[in-house]
């Protein structure tokens, strides 16, 4: 069933992003780590330039290390160390509920890993609270291909956007005349880095 067109629309002002436990010790582990952490550098650097809040979780970072320091989190919220798989923790529903002048957001961008568990898990809470949900594929991974592919197509399912990391840049944006859109389109130059999503994927 298709999706109201107004679900896809990101705002500034009413716009927040969630890193969610992009952490050393995955750097082994994940199905194109390094790719996935380029990608998300070009998008939490943009976020930065537009202004957009940043929450920023770490899942266990006694055990699995702390974020990667190719991703620049300087004035983000966080990183609030969770074990609960889901970054909709207590510490990140207070942040949530005044991070967009004053009150919480009408949309959240999500990147990290696993996608299959804590991207995932993390989307379901945003959706069930009355969030719109926009799932960045090529900033999201998990051990497997296969369990991050079928994870996006269940967020995609419960209603999630599933988008690139340059679609949301340019959402936010949303005019060349922006102030910032030559700053922005510096970054953008080279092109994102594939991370072998497949048109089965339905992206």
């Amino acid at each position: 069933m298709a999706l109201s067109a107004t679900k896809a629309i990101l705002r500034h002002g009413k716009t927040a992003l969630f890193v969610c436990d992009m952490q050393v010790k995955f750097a082994k582990a994940i199905f194109e780590f390094d790719k996935i952490v380029a990608n998300s550098a070009k998008l939490v650097n943009g976020m930065r330039l537009l202004d957009v809040p940043i929450i920023v979780t770490e899942q266990n970072p006694k055990a699995l290390g702390n974020t990667v320091s190719e991703l620049d989190i300087t004035g983000a919220k966080g990183p609030f160390a969770k074990t609960k798989f889901s970054m909709y923790t207590e510490e990140v529903r207070k942040e949530l509920s005044t991070l967009c002048s004053g009150g919480p957001p009408e949309s959240v961008v999500l990147i990290g890993i696993e996608a299959h568990v804590c991207v995932e898990q993390t989307a379901l809470d945003l959706t069930a609270n009355g969030f719109q949900v926009h799932a960045v594929a090529d900033c999201c991974s998990s051990r497997t291909q296969e369990d991050r592919l079928l994870a996006i197509e269940r967020m995609r399912q419960v209603g999630c956007q599933i988008a690139t990391s340059e679609s949301v840049l340019f959402k936010l944006l949303g005019d060349s005349k922006h102030e910032k859109f030559k700053e922005l389109q510096r970054l953008v130059k080279e092109p994102s880095v594939y991370t072998g999503l497949v048109p089965s994927a339905k992206i």
